[in-house]
């Protein structure tokens, strides 16, 4: 043992002796190194400029692969490839936190897989390479085919069989690449890897036939119901047997909607380890219409005067057409302006498309007495009207799913010009406009105002959807003339808004009539109070925009095929890697949502979560689910923090925030009305100044707010420390007492 000591002890000295250039320039790549990594890791830490990051990440970066490259001369091992450029050997911040491997691989692998192959890699992941995929490619089946036996060939295979996946939605290649992983090695983790996701890959051929057929069956009762819609009572025996025909092919939709529910869950599951990065995700999204904006202009508007001056200089400066959705518009002094706004436009002669929900705006559209205001507007030839009101076209499944009686649609859409977009949580109230200094139950919200023609087709394609439906209906001109004119009541609400948000004296206008004047008099006494309302002129919505890329994701109500919100949330769930923002005022969590988030927590992805707490809701029965869900959510999702609002204005913001790089507003909730039930729609911005931006705004939201906490018992049980029974409401009885009804989850 000692002959061989001294043997080894020779044989280095000799080596060394050979080779001191060689190992002093190690030592020197090596100090490099380090000092580039630490200048790089304290501007992170210490939120430096992005530009300074970058740069310090590049010469890091190059340090990196410099003493990786006197490594591999002092070993005497050559570069795996010659074929890297000095263009290529640059990275950006996104590419290092962007590569897919990062969740699959073992950490000793990436460490050792070669300078010249990591190189690629980072090339192909890069925001470029992701563009212009196809010379990483080649060079990774250059790589493969000089290194075909050597076990850095299959990582190289690997990463080639994800380009085709990822980046050319080629699948039967990633199989075909991914089959030729561990011919030399069928035992390696690598193999293993390569054929669960072969079988991944199988999994969603059979997602698309699902939704394809989903989306046929619903095209064929539709045909059905207009067949049935369009006979005539006098052919009585075949307006009956179109019917029965349409039960049959409603019950037909409806049957594989719910099974394609219960695949979805297992799908979800058994892909999430495949999941890509939050910025693929983003970019392999297809939205409704296929179109896509790189560059559109994105603010952010959480302030509740700015989103009402927002919509106001929007709606009076719209010169062809103008689209308008709600959920919900009160007759308050909002609701007869933006009307009177409407009427105007409609006056000049502007294409103009409303729809109102039956059930959130029942004081103006019941057909009863109810309809005189919106008819105002029918009076012309370019303005439709339309309810959504699906319970004449549901009825046949009521005692199936009596869900489809209380379906709503719950979007909030303006579109204007085809140009102009203003999408988010906001109804139409005094709730959502007025700020809290003059209103004490406003709610605290949130919106996007987006210029950009190619998001207005979309979110217009997402109109149309709903707009044409057979669940909606239309309102009319008044049989016999329009005998009660209401025009008054807009007009005045016009003026009054237009004056006061302007800060202008109010001045009642000569020969006004008697409904005009009365109307007036009580919109200037309603607004008297409103002090933080009039700060209308010069007022830019774009004032602090940024330019981004940016997509309408829709979903359809229980009625129709389409939930792609749903679908891609929990894809950037599943994909994120780094945090997990949520805020959300209605969190009643389903199957799909809780494991989506139960993936994260366990993979170690911080969440953070601000909703309401008993004191702050407004919706009393979300509220008690809340309250039955919370103790166990801590309890099965690892790494969740809860924020509640705790005073009386109420949070009504629907966002998310994913790894700091993809911001969400939108409409949807977390709960099973907006996954299962409603018709919903958000707007996504990849852009890590707009994700900044809103994660500011929540967690401003968050600072004023409280968190639940719990400890565990010794038997492991949940114990609050600080939870719900902390901030009690008004009727914290009956919300106990309604958390006990479980079965009421699903249409709360």
């Amino acid at each position: 043992m000692k002959k061989l000591l001294c043997l080894m002890l020779l044989l280095n000295l000799f080596f060394v002796a050979g080779n001191t250039s060689l190992w002093a320039d190690a030592r020197s790549d090596y100090e490099s190194y380090v000092s580039t990594y630490n200048a790089y890791r304290n501007a992170v830490n210490e939120k430096k400029p992005a530009a300074e990051i970058l740069e310090l990440l590049e010469a890091y970066q190059s340090a990196k692969a410099t003493y990786e490259g006197s490594l591999n001369r002092t070993s005497g091992q050559t570069p795996a490839t010659q074929a890297v450029t000095a263009q290529q050997q640059t990275t950006t911040a996104s590419t290092v936190a962007v590569n897919p491997a990062d969740s699959e691989y073992s950490s000793a692998t990436r460490k050792q897989v070669p300078v010249g192959l990591q190189r690629i890699i980072d090339q192909l992941w890069s925001d470029s390479g992701r563009k212009n995929p196809d010379q990483a490619m080649k060079m990774l089946s250059t790589f493969i085919d000089s290194n075909g036996s050597s076990q850095y060939a299959d990582v190289a295979r690997y990463e080639l069989a994800k380009a085709y996946e990822l980046l050319k939605e080629d699948e039967a290649s990633a199989a075909k690449v991914l089959n030729q992983i561990g011919r030399n090695n069928p035992n390696s983790r690598l193999a293993a890897l390569a054929k669960e996701r072969v079988k991944y890959l199988n999994a969603s051929k059979q997602y698309v036939q699902w939704k394809q057929s989903l989306n046929s069956k619903y095209d064929v009762s539709r045909e059905s119901y207009a067949k049935y819609q369009n006979t005539s009572w006098l052919a009585f025996p075949v307006k009956v047997t179109r019917w029965v025909g349409y039960a049959g092919k409603l019950f037909n939709f409806d049957k594989t909607q719910n099974d394609f529910n219960k695949f979805q869950v297992w799908y979800e599951e058994m892909g999430a380890r495949f999941a890509p990065p939050v910025e693929i995700t983003f970019d392999r999204f297809k939205v409704a219409n296929g179109t896509s904006d790189q560059n559109a202009v994105v603010s952010l508007a959480y302030s509740n005067s700015q989103s009402w001056y927002s919509r106001w200089k929007t709606l009076n400066e719209a010169r062809q057409s103008i689209d308008v959705q709600y959920f919900i518009m009160e007759k308050d002094i909002f609701g007869y302006s933006l009307l009177g706004a409407l009427l105007r436009k409609a006056k000049e002669g502007l294409k103009i498309r409303l729809l109102l929900d039956a059930r959130g705006t029942k004081q103006l559209t019941r057909k009863l007495l109810g309809q005189d205001l919106l008819q105002e507007l029918t009076e012309y030839p370019n303005v439709e009207v339309k309810v959504f009101n699906p319970v004449h076209a549901n009825l046949l499944l009521v005692f199936k799913d009596p869900r489809k009686l209380i379906a709503s649609n719950h979007d909030k859409i303006i579109v204007v010009d085809n140009e102009y977009v203003i999408i988010g949580g906001r109804n139409v109230s005094m709730d959502y406009f007025l700020e809290p200094a003059d209103h004490s139950g406003a709610y605290r919200d949130c919106d996007v105002v987006i210029k950009s023609s190619e998001i207005s087709e979309q979110l217009a394609a997402a109109f149309d959807e709903e707009f044409a439906k057979l669940v909606t209906y239309s309102i009319t001109k008044e049989l016999w003339g329009n005998v009660d004119i209401m025009s008054d009541y807009l007009q005045a609400g016009y003026d009054v808004m237009n004056s006061h948000i302007n800060n202008e004296r109010f001045v009642m206008p000569k020969n006004a009539n008697k409904k005009y004047l009365t109307a007036a008099a009580n919109y200037l006494k309603e607004m008297s109070g409103y002090d933080n309302l009039r700060n209308y002129t010069g007022f830019d919505p774009f004032a602090n925009s940024i330019t981004a890329p940016a997509k309408i994701i829709d979903k359809h109500s229980i009625s129709g095929p389409r939930n792609d919100i749903t679908d891609q949330m929990i894809r950037y769930i599943d994909g994120c890697k780094s945090e997990i923002v949520i805020q959300n005022p209605y969190v009643v969590l389903t199957e799909r949502m809780f494991n989506a988030l139960k993936r994260a927590g366990k993979r170690g992805v911080p969440i953070k979560m601000h909703t309401n707490s008993p004191a702050s809701t407004d919706s009393l029965a979300t509220q008690a689910m809340f309250y039955a869900d919370w103790k166990r959510i801590f309890a099965e999702i690892p790494n969740i923090r809860i924020f509640v609002y705790k005073g009386a204005n109420k949070l009504h913001a629907k966002n998310w925030v994913f790894d700091h790089k993809i911001g969400v507003v939108g409409t949807y909730n977390l709960d099973y009305l907006s996954e299962e039930v409603n018709s919903e729609v958000v707007a996504a911005v990849k852009s890590l100044e707009f994700a900044k931006q809103l994660r500011d705004e929540i967690f401003i939201d968050i600072g004023i707010s409280d968190e639940y906490e719990v400890g565990y018992s010794s038997t492991g049980e949940v114990q609050s420390i600080r939870g719900p029974d902390d901030l009690p409401g008004k009727n914290f009885w009956l919300l106990k007492f309604i958390s006990k009804l479980s079965f009421l989850k699903k249409i709360i």
